[in-house]
């Protein structure tokens, strides 16, 4: 009898998930996404790599959340089209850069690849660019929320004590901050460069949504409540945008 092929770390098999797929950093983002989504089922919850499927009109969804950073994001990317996902949006936070402010929906038109692990798929100078045609969907998406809409290019870094913010060095942070804004940038986060180009790699369409929940120039951050409605839009948008035709 031959077995489904089963992901190695997710533990998932081709009949478990959608052909779309919400990729997040914090498995509570999971499950929250289960109180909106239709018959959810909880998949795994090995490593932290909380794994959920549900529906959202009458569409299949996967749900997986990887952590923080690029590495495990791209293992749960690559994991994800191997078991048959055809389309993922990475929903998650960002740092805020240039005009964007706390609170913001943050919608990436292309990423600065400052992360390693998307160089062992394709070279540095490839792009690290969307679906075009996914990420119009999730714009239309997110300003249907009727929270402020942000796009523009994304920062990824490795390292969020060296490269994303510099607490104990005012002299460093203030050159972060002055190097984005002449870059264009809109937001700075951990994994987005990675996810896209994985995508890429794997001839799958990506695209990236997140909420500007920390400040980059003082730290600040959202509070508690209002994070959580902020989040539950961000992941109405992200299922929207997956479900619109």
């Amino acid at each position: 009898m031959t077995t489904p092929r089963e992901a190695w770390y997710l533990h998932c098999t081709p009949d478990q998930v959608g052909e779309d797929a919400i990729v997040v950093g914090d498995r509570g983002r999971v499950l929250l996404a289960t109180e909106l989504l239709d018959d959810a089922v909880l998949l795994n919850e090995d490593r932290g790599l909380t794994t959920a499927t549900g529906s959202h009109r009458g569409r299949r969804v996967t749900v997986s959340a990887f952590g923080m950073g690029a590495p495990v994001a791209a293992v749960v990317v690559e994991e994800l089209a191997s078991i048959g996902v055809r389309r993922v949006l990475r929903l998650g936070t960002v740092m805020t850069a240039g005009p964007s402010e706390l609170g913001d929906l943050v919608v990436a038109h292309g990423a600065i690849r400052n992360e390693g692990t998307s160089a062992g798929y394709l070279p540095i100078g490839y792009p690290a660019v969307p679906d075009f045609e996914l990420t119009a969907r999730v714009e239309a998406a997110a300003r249907a929320t009727g929270r402020p809409v942000r796009t523009g290019i994304y920062e990824t870094a490795d390292g969020f004590y060296t490269d994303l913010m510099r607490r104990e060095d005012p002299e460093r942070q203030a050159e972060l901050v002055a190097r984005r804004r002449l870059q264009h940038v809109v937001g700075a986060d951990m994994e987005t460069s990675a996810v896209l180009v994985v995508a890429r790699a794997l001839g799958i369409a990506a695209a990236s949504l997140c909420l500007a929940s920390v400040s980059g120039s003082d730290y600040s951050k959202l509070d508690a409540e209002p994070r959580r409605e902020a989040e539950l839009d961000l992941l109405r948008a992200g299922l929207e945008a997956l479900a619109a035709e």
